[in-house]
């Protein structure tokens, strides 16, 4: 598989439009040595029916995602991680959010994520964690 780029596939969940795009913008910029495939996902029952379906390489997952249809009246981000490693979904998670919340962030953590992305994105800070986050085992 010498010289062939490989597709990382990163699952974006987020009801903000314009927000999925402008990340899917900046990871086409990144020059980590492979290609980014991005999935949006605008609610959490899509999210979660993706995540039962396919395999990702990444999740971003917004912590306040409307639920819109069932089976959740409405969920959390927080609650969607929970259920989301209960599936076994080893891909790591970064929770993003717009409000500073060390309790949440810290809830998020002993659940699973491996970090907090604040909004407005940093867009160094972002790059440093996809680095992290995707670098080969033993790496």
């Amino acid at each position: 598989m010498s010289g062939q780029a490989v597709t990382k596939r990163v699952l974006i969940v987020d009801d903000e439009p314009l927000l999925i795009d402008l990340l899917r913008e900046i990871f086409a910029r990144f020059q980590h040595g492979h290609g980014y495939e991005i999935t949006p996902a605008y609610t959490v029952v899509d999210a979660y029916d993706l995540l039962q379906r396919e395999q990702f390489d990444l999740v971003l997952l917004d912590m306040v995602v409307p639920m819109m249809g069932d089976p959740w009246p409405w969920i959390q981000g927080l609650d969607l991680l929970k259920r989301v490693r209960r599936l076994g979904v080893k891909a790591p998670i970064f929770m993003m959010t717009g409000v500073w919340n060390t309790e949440k962030e810290a809830e998020a953590l002993i659940e699973g994520a491996a970090g907090y992305l604040h909004k407005p994105f940093d867009q160094r800070e972002l790059n440093r964690l996809v680095t992290l986050a995707l670098r080969p085992p033993g790496g």
